[in-house]
C-alpha cells in the first residue's frame, strides 16, 4: 500500500503540540481517506496496472462440437503463434489498464470467450461470468479483438471453428 504524509506549516499555526497534532491528524487522513483530494489522487496515481492471460487446454477431452457448430474442443486445438509464453506476453504489453480502474483499486479476472475461426482469424469475442467493472471488462474485449490470427483448431485434419477462454487477469502494482 502507498501513502503519502503531508506536512504543512500555515501562517496562523501557533506552533503549540496540539495545534501540530491537529495538522498532522489532518494530512494523514485526508492522504489515507478514498476522495477526491489531491493526496489521494497522487497516491493512486502512483500505482501501475498490469494484465496477464494463460489458456488452460485439457488435453484428455475428447472432440466436442456444440448446437451452433462450434467446437468446444478440437483433436488439436488452436494455437496462438509463438505459443503460451507470446501470449501473455502480447497481453501485458498490449494492456492499457484504465485508469478509472487504476482510481477505484480495482482488480480482477475477465473472462473472454471467443472462436478461432477455420482461417485463424480470432471472432466474436464476449465477456462470461462477473463483470470486473470500471473498464476492465472493455480492456479484456480490446486485447483478444487486436490478437494475430492463431493457428485454427484441427479435427480429422481440418481446420475447424474453435471456441475458446481466455481468464484475462487485472493486477495493481505500487510503483
Amino acid at each position: 500500500m502507498l501513502a503519502f504524509v503531508i506536512i504543512s506549516s500555515c501562517g496562523n499555526d501557533t506552533g503549540s503540540a496540539n495545534g501540530e497534532k491537529t495538522a498532522m491528524s489532518a494530512d494523514t487522513t485526508s492522504s489515507v481517506n478514498a476522495g477526491t483530494d489531491s493526496a489521494t489522487n497522487m497516491a493512486t496515481r502512483k500505482k501501475k496496472g498490469k494484465a496477464t492471460a494463460m489458456i488452460s487446454n485439457d488435453n484428455n477431452a475428447k472432440a466436442s462440437i456444440g448446437q451452433d457448430g462450434i467446437y468446444n474442443k478440437a483433436e488439436k486445438m488452436p494455437e496462438y503463434p509463438g505459443g503460451e509464453a507470446a501470449l501473455s506476453d502480447f497481453v501485458e504489453k498490449n494492456t492499457s489498464y484504465p485508469q478509472d480502474a487504476i482510481d477505484q483499486n480495482t482488480e480482477g479476472t475477465v473472462n473472454v470467450s471467443f472462436v478461432i475461426d477455420e482461417k485463424g482469424k480470432v471472432t466474436n469475442p464476449v465477456t462470461t461470468g462477473k463483470l470486473a467493472g470500471h473498464g476492465l471488462d472493455e480492456e479484456a474485449i480490446k486485447i483478444v479483438k487486436q490478437m494475430p490470427a492463431w493457428k485454427p483448431g484441427m479435427v480429422k485434419g481440418k481446420p475447424v471453428k474453435t471456441r475458446l477462454m481466455l481468464p484475462v487477469t487485472f493486477k495493481l502494482a505500487d510503483v
